[in-house]
């Protein structure tokens, strides 16, 4: 009878070392698949903010290039209002040094 009390305690106790045993290896399984998992999630997380930081990259150097055009643009328009304007006043300068002269 006492024999069979410790068979019994020695197959629970070895049951229970066998349980234990499967529960580490299954914590050890989940923390490495969490490990990997959270390794891909990031990767995943830094690949689109470097594309999403790249695409804004060339949406600012796009904008800035339309910016350098509008302003060469309006730039070039002054400078041909102000051409005309030198040449009008040149031809009322001639007009008033020829009078004095003639005058």
């Amino acid at each position: 009878m006492v024999e069979e009390t410790i068979k019994t305690i020695k197959e629970t106790e070895n049951k229970a070392d066998e349980i234990i045993r499967k529960a580490d290896t299954t914590c050890t399984e989940i923390l490495e698949n969490a490990a990997k998992e959270a390794k891909k999630i990031k990767e995943q997380a830094v690949a689109e903010a470097k594309q999403k930081a790249e695409a804004d990259f060339l949406k600012v150097r796009e904008d800035g290039e339309n910016q350098k055009a509008e302003a060469s643009k309006i730039t070039e328009q002054d400078m041909e209002a102000l051409k005309a304007l030198a040449e009008t006043k040149e031809e009322e300068a001639v007009a008033v040094v020829m009078e004095a002269l003639l005058g």
